[in-house]
């Protein structure tokens, strides 16, 4: 396992990432099943602590002659095969889990994002093979919170609601990714059933002013009395942690903190 100093991270960040449409078939599947790919775990800050509570793994792919591609252009290149986006899932979950420094740090959750089209593929009930390996580390001390994403039209949000209970059968705690932005699907018994609540304060903050603060004051308020958590998402400077920490966020995410990031290959 080889972690990456900041300088090698931002190195990283910068260089031009290239489109997986770029790539033939056999260099596609020589990525996959090559297992050419890594992880990122991103800081999840508690706002009134100042201190990591919990990180975000975040998938990086390279090709054979370690040119990085381009993340989210390579999921939605994999949605146009179920089966290869099934075992890419499956075996970055794996990674995810593995390679996690447990006891190296202060945080005590790892959150994972999970793609509700990859869940579905596996098999919709309970003998899920993303089932059986998060069940190996639910209640325990390594927990794990499944970040539910792709739930951007009505049929995603009534499959996430599957998704929550089959989770939470099995004692695995779930966040709801991307509410209250344009893109997102709410489903209120959703809100109501995850432990966690994610919204991206870059796009809220697009709206007006006061539409932004009645929003995340509305959410904020309504997950306080319920017992779920927040986390504000895609804050780059010290103005948007202010904002969030005036209004009551419990945890942020984003640029501002990428110095406190682990990547490895």
């Amino acid at each position: 396992m080889n972690a990456f100093s900041h300088a090698e991270l931002s190195a990283i960040s910068v260089e031009e990432l290239a489109s997986p449409q770029s790539l033939s078939p056999a260099e596609m599947l020589d990525v996959l099943l090559g297992q050419n790919f890594g992880v990122e775990y991103q800081p999840i800050v508690s706002v009134q602590a100042g201190e990591v509570a919990g990180y975000q793994a975040a998938a990086r792919f390279w090709t054979r002659d370690m040119h990085t591609l381009d993340t989210n252009l390579m999921f939605a290149h994999l949605h146009q095969n179920p089966l290869l986006l099934f075992y890419t899932e499956l075996q970055m979950k794996k990674l995810q889990i593995d390679r996690f420094p447990f006891g190296h740090h202060a945080a005590n959750w790892l959150m994972l994002d999970l793609d509700i089209d990859s869940f579905m593929e596996a098999n919709q009930g309970i003998n899920n093979p993303f089932i059986d390996l998060f069940k190996l580390h639910s209640w325990s001390e390594r927990e794990l919170v499944i970040n539910l994403v792709e739930n951007h039209h009505t049929a995603d949000a009534y499959r996430s609601q599957r998704v929550i209970e089959l989770l939470q059968q099995n004692g695995i705690a779930v966040a709801m990714e991307d509410a209250g932005v344009r893109w997102g699907m709410f489903s209120l018994s959703a809100f109501l059933d995850a432990s966690i609540i994610k919204f991206n304060g870059m796009e809220l903050q697009r709206l007006n002013e006061s539409a932004a603060e009645a929003t995340v004051d509305w959410l904020v308020s309504a997950a306080r009395r319920i017992g779920v958590q927040t986390i504000m998402s895609g804050v780059s400077d010290c103005q948007q942690f202010e904002w969030a920490k005036r209004l009551g966020v419990d945890c942020v995410q984003g640029r501002l903190f990428d110095r406190q990031n682990v990547a490895i290959r």
